[in-house]
C-alpha cells in the first residue's frame, strides 16, 4: 500500500461531553471485568487507554448517568466483540466464532434456554445488558432493537465470508454491510431510550428520519475506514481497499474518494436536520414530543464529530503502536475466544 495523506476530516455539528465521562470509564470498565471481558490489570489498563466511556460520553451528554452507563457498557461490548471477531480470522478460529455468534443470535432473538456458552463473558454481558434494556419498553422498539442486534451479528458472519473466502465486496453491498455490522443502528435505538424520545414507527421509517440514522452511520463507517485504514493492510473491510479493488484507484484516490463521500453525506444530514422538524408535524406529532426526538438528532451529530477526533487522536485504537500487520492480532486485543 502507498503512502497517502488524510484531508480534513473534521464535521460542522456540535459537540458536547457529559460532565461525568470520567466516571461512566470508570463504571464500563468495572461491569466489564465483572462480566469477565477483562481478565487482568493489564487488559484494563489497555482498556481504559481505549476509552470507550470517553467516546460515549458525547453521544450522551445531557442523559442521567445510568443511561450513559447502559448506553457505554453495550458499546463496550460490541468493541470487544468486534476484537474477538477479528482474533478468529487472524487465528483460524473463525469456526468457534460462529458457534458463539449463533448462541448470541438465539439470547438476541429472546431465547431463554440455557446455551453451551452460558459461562462465556460475551453471553454473560449480552444477557446482563438485555435484562437492563427490555423490560418494560415499548413493543416496537423492543423489535427494532433486536432486529438491529441480529443484523449487526448477522453482518459479522458476511464479513467473515469475505474475509476468509479471499474476496472483497462490490462498492454498495460495502455500504449495506458496513452499517449492519458497525452497531450504530442499535446503538441510536438506545439513545432514544435514554433521552425518553417516542419515535414511532412511521416516524422513524420516514425518508428524513432514515437519512439521519443510515447517513450518520455512513459518515462514521467511512471516516473510520480512512483513520484506520494504516492497521488493517489486507483486510477487504475497508472502503478505500474496495474502492482501489473494484474501481482500480490509487490508494491516494481512493482515500479522496471517500472524503468526497463523506462530505456529500454531510450534506444529506444536513439537510434531513433541517426538513425533520416538518415531516414531525406532517405526522401529527406534538411539539413537546418533538424536542426529544431533535436531541437525539443532536446526540448522533455530536458523536460523530467527537469520534472522528477519537479515532484520530483520543484512543490507543488506532495508533501505530497498536497496528498488528498482516496475519497478526492487535497489541490492545485480549484473546476471549475460549475463554
Amino acid at each position: 500500500m502507498s503512502t497517502y495523506r488524510t484531508a480534513d476530516l473534521s464535521l460542522p455539528f456540535a459537540r458536547a461531553v457529559h460532565p461525568r465521562s470520567a466516571r461512566a470509564q470508570e463504571l464500563t470498565e468495572a461491569w466489564a471485568r465483572r462480566c469477565g471481558l477483562l481478565r487482568s490489570p493489564e487488559a484494563a489498563a489497555t482498556f481504559r487507554a481505549l476509552g470507550y466511556g470517553r467516546l460515549m460520553s458525547t453521544l450522551c451528554p445531557d442523559a442521567p448517568l445510568d443511561g450513559l452507563s447502559l448506553v457505554t457498557d453495550w458499546n463496550s461490548l460490541f468493541f470487544v466483540t468486534d476484537d474477538q471477531q477479528n482474533v478468529a480470522c487472524v487465528t483460524g478460529r473463525v469456526g468457534r466464532y460462529e458457534e458463539l455468534v449463533a448462541n448470541l443470535r438465539r439470547i438476541v432473538g429472546g431465547d431463554t434456554r440455557p446455551t453451551a456458552d452460558d459461562r462465556h463473558a460475551l453471553v454473560v454481558a449480552l444477557r446482563d445488558l438485555l435484562r437492563r434494556s427490555l423490560p418494560g419498553r415499548p413493543g416496537h422498539w423492543v423489535a427494532r432493537f433486536r432486529r438491529h442486534l441480529e443484523r449487526w451479528l448477522d453482518g459479522h458472519l458476511r464479513e467473515n465470508a469475505y474475509r476468509t473466502g479471499g474476496t472483497v465486496p462490490g462498492p454498495d453491498e460495502y455500504v449495506l454491510l458496513r452499517r449492519d455490522a458497525s452497531t450504530v443502528l442499535p446503538t441510536f435505538d438506545l439513545v432514544e431510550l435514554v433521552e425518553g424520545a417516542a419515535v414511532p414507527e412511521s416516524l422513524y421509517r420516514s425518508p428524513p428520519y432514515q437519512t439521519l440514522v443510515l447517513g450518520t452511520a455512513d459518515v462514521m463507517c467511512w471516516i473510520n475506514d480512512i483513520h484506520s485504514l494504516h492497521t488493517e493492510r489486507g483486510d477487504p473491510m475497508n472502503l478505500v481497499t474496495v474502492l482501489e479493488h473494484h474501481l482500480g484507484l490509487g490508494t491516494q484516490r481512493a482515500v479522496d474518494t471517500v472524503a468526497a463521500r463523506v462530505a456529500a453525506r454531510v450534506a444529506d444530514l444536513l439537510a434531513a436536520t433541517r426538513s425533520l422538524p416538518a415531516a414531525m408535524d406532517g405526522l401529527g406529532i406534538p411539539a413537546a414530543a418533538q424536542e426529544p426526538v431533535m436531541r437525539c438528532v443532536r446526540d448522533q451529530q455530536s458523536w460523530a464529530a467527537s469520534m472522528e477526533t477519537w479515532d484520530r487522536t483520543d484512543t490507543i485504537r488506532f495508533a501505530d503502536a497498536e497496528s498488528p500487520g498482516a496475519g497478526r492480532v492487535a497489541p490492545y486485543v485480549e484473546d476471549l475466544l475460549d475463554a
